[in-house]
């Protein structure tokens, strides 16, 4: 009963701050220079560009994994071959 009227409490808590942050707003007058929107753009076409990269190496990793019989066979072969 205790955490049920802590967490009602919390919650109108939470919207008595939001009615007041709304209440009191003001306007805000500022500049954007035209060029933050191609920065904005770079960093996320950077952003996309480095997240596909990382897919990439990451699928690549996995389908060059072998199973773990074929390499120790492979391992066995190898070192017959260096012993002959």
């Amino acid at each position: 009963m205790l955490t049920v009227r802590r967490t009602v409490l919390a919650a109108l808590a939470s919207i008595e701050l939001l009615v007041l942050l709304a209440a009191f707003t003001k306007p805000a007058y500022g500049y954007v220079d035209p060029g933050s929107g191609l920065l904005a753009f770079q960093v996320g076409g950077s952003m996309l560009a480095g997240g596909l990269f990382i897919l990439r190496s990451k699928i690549r990793k996995l389908f060059r994994m072998s199973p773990p019989q074929q390499q120790e066979e492979t391992s066995a072969e190898k070192s017959s071959e260096t012993t002959e």
